[in-house]
């Protein structure tokens, strides 16, 4: 087990940067989005004190007199989390194996006593990870801005690690379908190029999917089930309607079924010699 641990540390310096980087960010972010969260609940509260904002926050997808941890919530499907995660997701798998045989290095990292099985599960450790640490920082920067920031019902932190854990899941399938091109192919920029199509033209079909005019198409339904985005709901993910765990379950299994498809086709591929 020396060998894939050590690709594990390698692995884990490798990232190091865009890893700490990344978790910055989200910590951030988590820490603005409670500052924002706190003054929407003002104004909220004020509106439903003067029987004028029922509509509004119907609007925002959450029921009337919402508690302050749906308000946060409302706030967590920002643009900019979820291209983070994905950007994260997308990058590794295509890195796992693809970047290794453009750099020329995977004869030298295969020809040390690691099978080639330890060596993606080193990658796909490294990687899922850095992704909980990257949602963890998401979660931990909202709980740490609960103690400036004023809100009627501050959440506890575990709490806030539901919808976390599910952002972590909605990448999980990123990272599954981006690694199972790059264990088939030997250039990285195609498993970049299908894993962000894939992930791009799910987000396309979820926003279609929400679009009021688009409420009676036929189609719709089909265009809410072909996108992973349609299982990752923050609000849900605290409220009692939750469907959390068949949505964590299903963003799991998919991820876990491409990923153990990456493995097959590693183990029998032939690599390139100059790898």
């Amino acid at each position: 087990m020396k060998p894939f641990w050590t690709l594990v540390r390698k692995n884990l310096h490798d990232v190091r940067w865009s890893l700490f980087l990344s978790i910055v960010c989200l910590f951030a972010l988590g820490w603005l989005l409670v500052y924002v969260a706190s003054l929407q609940e003002t104004r909220i509260r004020q509106a439903l004190s003067d029987g004028k904002g029922f509509e509004w926050v119907r609007q925002l997808g959450l029921e009337a007199n919402p508690p302050s941890i749906e308000i946060m919530m409302a706030f967590w499907n920002h643009p900019f989390i979820i291209l983070l995660v994905a950007i994260w997701s997308i990058g590794r798998g295509a890195n796992a194996v693809g970047a290794e045989i453009e750099r020329g290095t995977l004869d030298m990292v295969m020809s040390r006593p690691v099978s080639r099985s330890a060596y993606l599960a080193s990658q796909v450790l490294t990687s899922t990870l850095g992704l909980l640490a990257i949602a963890g920082a998401l979660a931990a920067g909202a709980y740490a801005a609960t103690f400036y920031n004023f809100l009627k019902t501050p959440p506890a932190f575990g709490l806030l690690m539901r919808p976390a854990f599910n952002l972590a899941a909605l990448a999980f399938p990123m990272y599954g379908y981006t690694l199972l091109v790059s264990a088939i192919d030997i250039v990285r920029w195609r498993a970049l190029m299908v894993g962000s199509v894939l992930t791009l033209g799910g987000f396309i079909a979820r926003v279609i999917a929400v679009i009021p005019v688009f409420k009676d198409s036929a189609w719709r339904p089909w265009a809410e089930r072909a996108s992973l985005f349609t299982l990752y709901n923050p609000v849900d993910a605290v409220s009692d309607r939750s469907h959390y765990d068949y949505d964590v379950a299903v963003l799991l299994g998919l991820g876990s079924a491409c990923i153990a498809l990456a493995f097959l086709a590693f183990a029998v591929r032939d690599l390139p010699a100059n790898s």
